[in-house]
């Protein structure tokens, strides 16, 4: 029996994806920040470091409250859900790595003052909170591949086609952190008034990383063809992959047009415009990889809406064939 995956079904996703990007990727790119502050020795990159991570911390811990949430509803409910928890063991597992990212961003957040004196105990205290939160976000993305397919290994295989797709999500999360991480300047333009050549300055430096993050994930395309290549079937990856670069692209000459600005703050449409682009790109993604997870598990287990929409073009276009 297969399951049919709506656009609802993903929309839904994509929001709580979309809220794991913010959580994985804002404090990755307030450590990206801090590094280039150390090594560049400016003073506009501390304090845009110091601002990521204040959003960065906010995402990590509503992401922990609601999985403590989530885990002690699981409890409450009683010995059904025990049973799924002790199967999986994802969600207790993410429970402590929640903690770690919490306890080490939250340290290298709240005593940012105290520790900027000592700026590599400062990084490392930062790293250990950033790399538990990319951690819990493979978790997760692990727990539901293996959802989709029950007979896989415990831990994912060297050859497996789950590494690219969690590589090219780690890309597109820090790039969807960069989009959010401009929203959120904008927002805090005039709570910190560090200047207009401040906010000219790092709007651009997001902008930038946001642009190389998004043109490196399409790389791990190729990765994944290799990994996948016995059981690789293109045919229903057609659509998702054409929406995936244009939404993609679209946000990029977004970020493209603020890097390229004399004033980025006039650019609002643009800045609240691009982290909606991202959630489009995350939606039709989830919807490729869901299909490569079918492959993956060598089974028709589910049916995603883009393939009745990939008929009726198919259908379309031949009626129009048959016109002419």
């Amino acid at each position: 029996m297969q399951i049919f995956i709506s656009i609802n079904d993903i929309l839904q996703a994509a929001v709580l994806f979309f809220i794991l990007a913010c959580f994985a990727g804002v404090p990755v790119l307030s450590l990206l920040t801090y590094i280039t502050a150390i090594v560049r020795k400016k003073v506009f990159m501390f304090k845009l470091a110091r601002q990521l991570a204040r959003l960065g911390f906010l995402f990590i811990l509503s992401m922990s409250l609601a999985c403590a949430g989530l885990l002690a509803l699981s409890y409450y409910y009683g010995p059904e859900a025990d049973t799924w928890l002790e199967h999986h063991v994802f969600w207790e597992s993410g429970i402590y790595i929640c903690l770690v990212a919490l306890v080490f961003f939250g340290f290298f957040c709240l005593a940012w003052n105290w520790l900027v004196r000592l700026k590599w105990l400062h990084l490392m205290v930062g790293a250990v909170g950033g790399v538990a939160g990319m951690l819990f976000a493979g978790v997760l993305l692990w727990a539901v591949w293996r959802e989709l397919d029950p007979l896989s290994p415990v831990y994912p295989q060297a050859d497996s086609m789950f590494w690219p797709v969690m590589v090219q999500l780690y890309l597109i999360f820090i790039a969807t952190g960069s989009a959010v991480g401009l929203l959120y300047l904008l927002y805090r333009r005039n709570l910190d008034d560090f200047g207009r050549d401040y906010y000219r300055f790092v709007l651009g430096y997001i902008s930038r990383c946001g642009i190389f993050f998004a043109a490196v994930s399409p790389l791990t395309c190729i990765w994944l063809y290799f990994a996948g290549r016995d059981v690789f079937v293109p045919d229903h990856l057609i659509m998702p992959g054409a929406l995936f670069v244009i939404f993609l692209v679209l946000a990029v000459l977004l970020l493209l047009r603020i890097v390229r600005s004399a004033h980025p703050l006039r650019n609002k449409a643009a800045i609240i415009v691009c982290p909606a682009l991202f959630l489009l790109v995350i939606s039709v993604r989830l919807v490729s990889y869901l299909e490569v997870a079918d492959m993956a598990a060598q089974g028709e287990i589910l049916s995603t809406f883009m393939r009745d929409w990939m008929q009726g073009l198919e259908s379309w276009a031949s009626g129009r064939i048959r016109m002419w």
